[in-house]
């Protein structure tokens, strides 16, 4: 009797070492400042003769397009201002809105996508393309939308 009760004891002992363990873990989180942007320069293709078709603006607001619309010279590319974390890299991206009275507008970053923020903040320009498409004459504001992300 006395031996099965030594060997319930350490059949006991060895269970109640593996059966439980415990392991600290730790949770990691970056806190970043809320990124901020403001438009400083509306893009302005100037003025375009009404006639169906397209003018792009090119990095440094040259324009080109159609034939007989007067996409000529040189207009006002869009500047946008990040702020945010010094250092961070971020995301950029633009997405078109609705037709206005039969006008278009396809906006494009000007270079990469990603930016760093210097000092916490950078500049980024937006060009892109108008088309026209049975428009109506008169000023059109056509919206879109700047999108920065962190990374």
């Amino acid at each position: 009797m006395k031996k099965l009760l030594v060997a319930a004891m350490a059949a006991l002992s060895v269970s109640g070492a593996v059966m439980a363990a415990d392991q600290a873990g730790n949770a990691n989180v970056e806190i970043v400042s809320a990124i901020l942007i403001s438009e400083d320069t509306q893009i302005d293709f100037g003025q375009i003769i009404n006639i169906d078709g397209t003018c792009s603006m090119a990095s440094g607001g040259l324009l080109s397009g159609t034939t007989g619309m007067g996409c000529t010279g040189t207009e006002t590319s869009g500047v946008f201002s990040i702020a945010g974390t010094s250092g961070a890299v971020v995301d950029v991206s633009v997405t078109p809105g609705p037709a206005v009275d039969g006008v278009t507008y396809n906006p494009v970053v000007d270079g990469v996508l990603t930016r760093t923020l210097t000092g916490g903040a950078a500049t980024v320009d937006v060009i892109g393309n108008i088309v026209l498409s049975s428009a109506s004459d008169g000023v059109k504001d056509i919206a879109y939308t700047f999108t920065a992300n962190y990374q």
